[in-house]
């Protein structure tokens, strides 16, 4: 199982009229993930970062680290008072899987999404 903490994005992003007091609450609107959204400065602070391309992939948690990682994150994400959504998958396709260490996994989109719907052509 693969664990994805989604959070809410800091005021600053959204708002241009934020004051400095403010512009790290949380906005209420835009989620996102979590370490981009300001919330894991301090839990994740020792978590390996690889730099990585794709600006499709998506980082998720293995199950050890959502363990030593993901749960603290979500916590204090909340103690913050962000809104938070945490989802999960379970065996993503090895072509989705371009990186993996112990504690995560960069996955790119899966293909399985239905196509989006197209307007049928005027006239006929």
């Amino acid at each position: 199982m693969l664990y994805r903490v989604l959070a809410d994005s800091v005021r600053r992003w959204v708002d241009v009229t934020a004051t400095d007091e403010q512009k790290d609450d949380p906005s209420g609107t835009r989620l996102g993930g979590a370490w981009v959204m300001a919330g894991g400065n301090a839990v994740l602070g020792d978590l390996p970062m690889p730099y990585i391309e794709n600006r499709r992939a998506r980082f998720w948690f293995t199950e050890e680290g959502w363990r030593v990682y993901g749960r603290d994150l979500a916590a204090a994400l909340r103690a913050r008072g962000h809104t938070i959504r945490v989802i999960r998958v379970k065996n993503p396709a090895r072509s989705q899987v371009i990186y993996r260490d112990r504690y995560q996994v960069a996955l790119l989109p899966s293909k399985d999404r239905p196509a989006p719907r197209r307007k049928p052509a005027a006239g006929g």
